[in-house]
């Protein structure tokens, strides 16, 4: 029984080679590890290379008693690194993917090693609030249209992170009908509906086709990604958090469309 269970635990937090660890952070506590996975530190010594960090990996069984997984990544983490050697600044970034992405990094290393209001976030990441070091971060490194796109919020202290990160991903870059270049592009506000056809699916990253669907909060994904993620991660949608329910399976090859939905602005 013990073994099935860190099996099951490998299978669903171990990182991925290349993904960054304070991102690996955020998707192990999205997908639970806070909630329903204890283990004591004999459990956690065998976990093996779930961070795939030596030193993380090893600090896993030093707390003793029985503690949720969630803790003692945390408590490794701390232990291993500081904040300025996990957080890479990124000189510049020009996705929306990579917006979330940095953002989450930053509220992460904020969470763990700053000394702001978001310390108080570590049992529901998601309350974290934008402060004003990674609202600079994120702006200065933004790409030209990004930045400007950022320019119409306006920045307080109770910005929440979770809802910068919705309106990143909910932002169209659209192209010009003038030649392409830097300056002839528009930017369109944040829109509902479907994402474009070479957008990523945000659970495996790969681009959109035919056979995605649409949730009735506005975005989209590959159906097997999102049929997963609702059984095994979380009921909720995972770019805005709101209720998700797995749209019908339709007899085409044409992406699901739910009904329209409207996301509220800044």
């Amino acid at each position: 029984e013990s073994q099935r269970k860190l099996q099951s635990v490998r299978e669903r937090f171990t990182r991925c080679a290349d993904q960054s660890l304070l991102l690996w952070l955020y998707e192990c506590w999205f997908a639970g590890a806070h909630v329903d996975v204890l283990l004591d530190s004999s459990e956690a010594q065998q976990l093996g290379s779930l961070s795939r960090d030596v030193a993380i990996d090893r600090g896993l069984g030093r707390r003793r008693g029985t503690q949720s997984l969630w803790m003692r990544l945390v408590g490794s983490v701390r232990a291993a690194y500081t904040a300025d050697e996990l957080l890479l600044q990124r000189d510049s970034w020009s996705t929306r993917l990579e917006g979330v992405q940095y953002l989450t990094e930053l509220s992460m290393a904020d969470i763990l090693f700053g000394n702001t209001q978001n310390s108080q976030c570590l049992d529901d990441l998601d309350r974290a609030c934008c402060t004003w070091d990674m609202w600079q971060a994120l702006r200065r490194s933004a790409s030209p249209l990004y930045a400007k796109a950022l320019s119409s919020v306006t920045w307080n202290r109770n910005l929440k992170v979770l809802k910068l990160k919705a309106f990143i991903w909910d932002y169209r870059l659209k192209p010009s009908s003038l030649p392409q270049d830097s300056s002839s592009s528009e930017e369109t506000q944040p829109r509902e509906g479907a994402a474009c056809g070479d957008d990523p699916c945000t659970i495996c990253h790969e681009e959109l086709g035919r056979n995605s669907c649409e949730l009735e909060c506005g975005h989209e994904f590959h159906r097997e990604c999102i049929r997963t993620w609702l059984q095994e991660h979380s009921s909720t949608c995972p770019i805005c958090r709101d209720y998700a329910v797995l749209p019908p399976a339709r007899n085409n090859s044409q992406p699901y469309k739910a009904r329209p939905w409207k996301r509220s602005g800044f």
